[in-house]
């Protein structure tokens, strides 16, 4: 992951958080994610928000062992 790209993951959330509301800006980060992944994956028919999930799901097993968190833990 390039730092371009973490960059624009977390200036993504955190447009997401500001633009539906105040009270999403006090849910935690994680929950926060959790919201803006989800509302992604509704934009799509279902298969293919199958297709992403699990494509995710093996990018995110081959690639989170060598990159460090930058974001907080879990609440």
């Amino acid at each position: 992951m390039s730092a371009d790209t973490r960059a624009a993951a977390i200036t993504a959330l955190a447009r997401y958080s500001a633009l539906v509301g105040p009270s999403e800006m006090h849910e935690p980060l994680n929950w926060q994610a959790s919201d803006l992944m989800t509302d992604l994956l509704l934009g799509f028919d279902p298969a293919t928000a199958d297709l992403i999930l699990h494509r995710v799901r093996r990018d995110y097993d081959a690639e989170h062992r060598d990159i460090p968190p930058v974001l907080p833990p879990a609440c």
